[in-house]
């Protein structure tokens, strides 16, 4: 794999060098006296040195017409207030990827106490492997209190000097692609008896020992790792989220990309920074037709049991604001060829929706499937997704938290609003709001998160709403209602959840229950959706899948209400 060059097919033309920096998402710190996370993977072929000592790998080798697809890996979730040791969680890997080609992937930072990653998590025993070309091992703990610092991307995690001082982290690798040197993938720092220890470079967190102050997490964009927490009234450090960049000469660059990336320039080259997933379509191929879109992913499933809403699937689009409030993307350049639509289903009840994908020769769009809403379940949690899912009924459980959303496609779900167990639960994000806890009465679910409205097939319809939470255990409470009116509604006490509406993406209803005679099911959500907006002038009228099609104004409509391709021609 290193020292070759990565070559994306061929089209006949000279290829164009670029560089790359791809750093996966840091590990979580664990709590009650576990260890610090790894920071994420690094590998770069800017400079003269990639991550774990490794020399820096060939440049890429990018062919017109095709397109790159990034996927930036999400830092892990913090462990909350815990009455037990808690190891932290993996970090998710990052990767580019194109037609015709092995993927790069960059490891997600190892699990706080030991685990093996992109770099190793800082042990309370012995350090986790890190990954060859990619990072260093966690150091080693000393005693019951103590554990060595998470390994970074420039140099293994500190071992615990004694029996009562954590190991700081192992430092990250300054990398200059954007034409700043900035530190990344910095191992987050062990904790002991003897205060905190601060995190090192490269955006690793510090550990905590105070017991009602919490580790902090690994730096945002980064992929830094998480720190630990020594007492059992804190929080462990989140890893930091990773980053994808790009730089290739400005005469080459070609402007077509997704998922709103920051593009600025230094000398004559340009920088693609990719702090959520998205891709960049290389050449000089005629752009003169396009086709305008809408995409969403299945919504999340809620959870059972005073069980949070479903997430909504991710949400995308060219005509108005996409999700997560972030700006309408670019329309899809059409080349002659194949469109392959891929149609997500929604999750089932305590289950992840599926993503929704349109990919071609000048397209890769990704909307994830949303997250699943958690079970009233000690030890379930809620997942990331497109928009998060909510968390359960159940404060004093170790993994209550809400899933997060994804950048440009969806917002967090949110936790439940009270202090004792069994409240009502969290809801699941939508596509423009987070789920909305329920401030005024804690025992009734909160509502879901807004999805949004757009007017692509020149009706306006909404989509992306998140799935309410189910209630609490005291009788005649009330499930949260769904966003916009598409999320699903949580149950009231044994009533039926109801599911996501179909073909919108948004999340499932969480179940409820009531003291003394039981529990009730969350619900599904609701399948994705993909819509093409193509000049009819330029439609070649050749389908697949059965899409309904209809006109408005000038314009030829395509819904996917199941998977299919257009062939533009």
């Amino acid at each position: 794999m290193f020292g070759q060059a990565f070559n994306f097919g061929v089209m006949g033309s000279a290829p164009t060098e670029a560089d790359f920096l791809l750093v996966a998402g840091g590990g979580s710190g664990g709590a009650r006296d576990q260890g610090p996370g790894g920071a994420g993977g690094l590998r770069t072929s800017y400079g003269s040195t990639s991550g774990g000592g490794a020399s820096a790998e060939s440049k890429l080798l990018l062919q017109n017409g095709k397109t790159y697809t990034f996927t930036v890996g999400a830092g892990a979730n913090r462990r909350e207030e815990v009455t037990s040791p808690q190891a932290g969680i993996k970090g998710s890997d990052s990767t580019i990827t194109a037609n015709n080609f092995t993927t790069i992937t960059s490891i997600g930072g190892g699990a706080g106490t030991g685990g093996a990653g992109g770099s190793g998590g800082g042990g309370i025993g012995a350090g986790g492997s890190g990954t060859a070309g990619q990072g260093y091992d966690g150091g080693n703990g000393n005693g019951p209190y103590t554990s060595g610092g998470g390994g970074g991307a420039g140099a293994p995690g500190q071992n615990a000097p004694a029996s009562e001082t954590g190991g700081q982290g192992g430092v990250g690798l300054q990398v200059g692609i954007t034409g700043s040197s900035i530190y990344y993938a910095g191992g987050g720092s062990g904790s002991g008896n003897n205060g905190p220890i601060a995190g090192p470079n490269g955006g690793g967190g510090a550990s905590e020992d105070n017991p009602y102050q919490h580790a902090e997490d690994g730096e945002v964009n980064t992929g830094g790792g998480g720190g630990s927490h020594r007492q059992n009234l804190g929080t462990s450090g989140a890893g930091g989220s990773g980053i994808a960049i790009l730089r290739l000469p400005t005469a080459e660059y070609s402007g077509v990309i997704t998922g709103n990336p920051t593009v600025t320039t230094s000398g004559s080259d340009t920088i693609i920074k990719f702090t959520g997933s998205g891709a960049y379509t290389h050449g000089t191929g005629s752009f003169n037709e396009t086709a305008d879109f809408t995409i969403a992913g299945g919504g999340g499933g809620g959870g059972s049991a005073h069980g949070g809403g479903g997430g909504a699937g991710g949400f995308r689009t060219s005509t108005g604001t996409s999700g997560g409030n972030s700006s309408a993307e670019s329309a899809i350049g059409l080349l002659a060829g194949t469109y392959t639509i891929t149609v997500g289903a929604g999750g089932a009840a305590n289950r992840i929706g599926v993503n929704s994908t349109i990919v071609g020769p000048a397209c890769g769009i990704i909307a994830y499937g949303g997250g699943r809403g958690a079970a009233g379940t000690i030890g379930d949690a809620s997942t990331p997704g497109g928009s998060g899912g909510g968390a359960a009924g159940y404060t004093y459980d170790p993994v209550n938290y809400a899933g997060a959303g994804l950048a440009g496609q969806g917002f967090a779900g949110c936790t439940d609003s009270a202090s004792f167990d069994y409240a009502g639960a969290g809801a699941g994000g939508g596509a423009s709001q987070i789920g909305q806890t329920n401030a005024s009465n804690p025992y009734n679910g909160s509502n879901g998160g807004a999805g949004r409205a757009n007017s692509i097939t020149g009706s306006s319809v909404n989509y992306a709403g998140g799935g309410g939470g189910g209630s609490s255990n005291v009788a005649g409470t009330s499930g949260g209602s769904g966003g916009s009116g598409v999320g699903g509604n949580g149950s009231s006490n044994m009533g039926s959840s109801s599911a996501g509406a179909v073909n919108t993406g948004s999340g499932g209803g969480g179940g409820g229950g009531q003291g003394g005679v039981g529990f009730s099911a969350g619900s599904g959500g609701g399948s994705g959706i993909v819509i093409l907006k193509i000049l009819t002038s330029n439609y070649s009228g050749t389908t697949t899948g059965s899409p309904t099609i209809t006109t408005s104004g000038s314009y030829t409509i395509l819904k996917y209400t199941g998977s299919g391709t257009y062939v533009h021609s």
